[in-house]
């Protein structure tokens, strides 16, 4: 399943409802779940960005659909990345 990294920034309204960020990291992991994906990880940061979290969801169009429903909340705006383990990344080179 593919892997994916997302970057997150806090908006101003997460920022100023802080005590609800159990519930609303809940939320995100069933959209996530509810999608046939898994949280494999989940920070928050000191930086550049606010959270970052390690996902596996079926494709990239899952992705998007977890982007669109996590972003109707207004708190977070994104990054992603695909991420490949090395081994995948030495057989694309090998080209097998």
């Amino acid at each position: 399943m593919p892997c994916f990294i997302i970057l997150g920034k806090l908006s101003e309204k997460a920022l100023g409802r802080m005590k609800e960020a159990k519930e609303r990291d809940n939320q995100v992991k069933k959209v996530i779940e509810d999608s046939g994906g898994t949280l494999v990880s989940h920070y928050y940061t000191i930086g550049r960005y606010d959270v970052v979290m390690v996902i596996n969801l079926p494709n990239e169009e899952i992705l998007a659909k977890v982007l669109i429903d996590v972003g109707k909340y207004g708190t977070v705006s994104t990054e992603t990345m695909t991420a490949l383990l090395p081994e995948q990344m030495y057989r694309m080179a090998k080209g097998t």
